[in-house]
């Protein structure tokens, strides 16, 4: 046999033997093997018992020697896989030296571990690896166990919150619902969907039912819905109805041949809520006119789709307007939805000839019994021109007045005038007649004298 050959057998032989050893060392950390040498790995307890998901659980294993001979430089190893994780800071692997021998006080240990548990793991039953070694070169062992630990999971879940207490009539409105997995497994295939009194509240858009693949353990999925009122709905208190069904990971255990589902069931969640429809509205006030004297009139009107009530409109201090002679407060009552009403102030302009913004205040009582203040700011033309007017009016009058009286003082001056000058007529003519009369009688005397 040649050389060459010769060593063609040498590496097949040493290949075979580093396989062999590679299997035999694959064998001692994956299954029972021969080299137990009577050793034993038993679960004593598990904290809490039975564990939930989420939760931190604790073993206690406890390993025995009942063979004849010492065992030393032992590990005990877990390998925690689904639904089981490693914590930190805390030990996998745990030295526990040498084991005597069954005739012996140390022949038995008692090991603690920690371990978490995955939050989406059904109810059920899960082994947890653990791995039994010794170092020791001339009594070498090594086996491996599987405790079972129980698993509890409950599945529930609760509508956490409404994202909208109020609806205003005719205003399309996002309604958002938030459900959360309160309990101790995943919510799968959910399906959520609710429905109003008398379909008072409905959706636009889109039907009222939404799904939901997946909820994790404490988590909280949003659905939303795009909903509208009539513009005409009464304001008051309405109910919801709302419907949560996913899928009872519990009841789905039983697994035909085929591996399908034999007895998949539903759970069902019922609740309600309550949502007022009703609330605030809108105002609009518009200029109408200005008097002769500064007064300023406006009309004020409901805009929006509630009532309003105890309504009151103000003019608070600002820099461009200035209210005289009254108050800045006009109370107008109650205004229905589309009414309107008229609101008088005395203002007067900071400057004229150019528009300024003028603000109001309008508070009231809304139709939830809430009292509500709402600004409304207009730009209003500042003219001098109603108080040139209102002056030159009582320049004119005063002018008038004063004709008036000189002419009455010249006619009253005339008549006394023209009484004065009759009565001098009057006694001109007596006297030039009783001069007449002595005359004729001197010439009647000298004629008779004759």
């Amino acid at each position: 046999m040649g050389d060459k050959q010769i060593s063609l057998i040498f590496i097949f032989l040493l290949g075979f033997l580093l396989c062999s050893g590679t299997a035999l060392a694959a064998s001692d950390f994956n299954s029972s093997s021969s080299l137990d040498k009577g050793l034993s790995v038993d679960l004593l307890n598990q904290d809490p018992d039975p564990v939930k998901p989420g939760d931190v659980l604790e073993v206690r294993i406890a390993i025995e020697n009942t063979g004849y001979k010492d065992v030393e430089n032992c590990f005990v190893r877990i390998e925690p896989d689904y639904p089981f994780k490693a914590l930190s800071g805390e030990d996998l692997v745990k030295k526990i030296g040498t084991l005597g021998k069954r005739s012996e006080n140390d022949r038995r240990k008692v090991l603690k571990f920690k371990v978490g548990v995955e939050n989406d793991v059904n109810e059920g039953t899960y082994p947890l690896k653990v791995y039994l070694y010794s170092t020791d070169t001339k009594n070498k062992v090594s086996l491996n166990r599987e405790l079972k630990i129980d698993i509890d999971s409950e599945s529930n879940a609760e509508i956490e919150y409404i994202s909208v207490e109020k609806l205003i009539p005719g205003e399309k409105t996002e309604l958002t619902f938030g459900i959360k997995n309160v309990g101790n497994s995943p919510l799968k295939n959910s399906m959520f969907s609710w429905e109003c009194t008398n379909d008072v509240i409905l959706p636009v858009g889109s039907s009222n039912v939404k799904h939901v693949n997946l909820i994790d353990v404490g988590e909280t999925a949003n659905v939303s819905f795009e909903v509208l009122t009539n513009v005409n709905t009464k304001p008051g208190l309405y109910k919801l109805d709302m419907i949560l069904t996913y899928d009872d990971i519990e009841e789905l255990q039983t697994i035909t041949e085929a591996g399908t589902v034999e007895n998949e069931k539903r759970k069902t969640i019922k609740s309600k809520a309550g949502i007022y429809i009703g609330g605030t509205t809108d105002f609009d006030i518009a200029f109408m006119e200005r008097g002769p004297t500064g007064t300023y009139t406006f009309s004020v009107s409901n805009i929006g789709n509630n009532g309003a009530n105890s309504v009151k409109v103000s003019v608070p201090l600002q820099e461009n307007w200035t209210v005289i002679d009254g108050g800045n407060s006009v109370v107008l009552g109650n205004l229905a939805k589309g009414d309107y009403t008229i609101a008088d102030f005395n203002l007067k302009p900071a400057t004229v000839g150019k528009e300024l913004p003028l603000k109001f205040e309008i508070s009231y009582t809304s139709s939830d019994g809430i009292r509500q203040v709402e600004e409304n700011v207009i730009s209003l033309y500042a003219s001098s021109s109603t108080q040139s007017k209102g002056s030159s009016m009582t320049d004119e009058n005063s002018k008038s007045g004063i004709l008036s009286y000189k002419l009455f003082f010249l006619l009253l001056l005339g008549a006394v005038g023209f009484f004065i000058y009759k009565q001098h007529q009057k006694k001109v003519v007596e006297k030039n007649a009783r001069e007449n009369l002595t005359s004729e009688s001197q010439i009647d005397e000298k004629k008779t004298g004759e």
